[in-house]
């Protein structure tokens, strides 16, 4: 119990953030349709998610993760991707049907992306060179969430499925 007692904000913030998502997820998909969720989360989430990180931390240094402890695997947060998995999800399922809707929506999870980003940079696991906060990583995110609502849509339209399963 004493270990458990000297845990801090960084060793605890993603995997509470990552049990709230899957909380939330839980409760607001429901779950006959949560599959088809989860594949979109994984393409746009995670795997986007790692090819962000790559880009912007390995390759362009202006961003990087820190102090990850036991969850820092091969220069990525290890709980990052599952992270964005459900948050994608959760983006997903509550897109608007009304394109009226949808841009200020999109562009609300842009600032709430950015927002994130603050708060996770504050709590010490997370930095960014100066200029790219707030608008090229709120334009970043905007094309993020911008290109995962005309996947899914695009996707959901052509209604092909491999298998046959809804």
């Amino acid at each position: 119990m004493g270990e458990l007692a000297n845990l801090t904000v960084k060793d605890l913030f993603y995997p509470v953030f990552v049990l709230l998502m899957l909380v939330f997820a839980l409760i607001f998909i429901p779950r006959n349709q949560f599959k088809r969720y989860l594949i979109y989360g994984l393409l746009v989430g995670a795997l986007g998610d790692i090819l962000a990180v790559t880009l912007y931390q390995n390759v362009l240094g202006v961003m990087w993760f820190q102090n990850q402890g036991l969850f820092f695997v091969l220069g990525h947060h290890a709980l990052s991707p599952l992270g964005w998995t459900l948050t994608v999800m959760l983006f997903l399922y509550f897109l608007p049907g009304r394109k009226a809707f949808l841009y200020p929506y999109i562009f609300l999870w842009g600032a709430f992306s950015l927002g994130y980003g603050y708060v996770v940079r504050n709590a010490g696991l997370f930095d960014f060179k100066e200029w790219f906060y707030p608008i090229p990583g709120y334009l970043t995110f905007v094309i993020w969430w911008a290109f995962a609502a005309w996947f899914f849509l695009k996707a959901e339209r052509s209604g092909e499925r491999v298998s046959g399963k809804s």
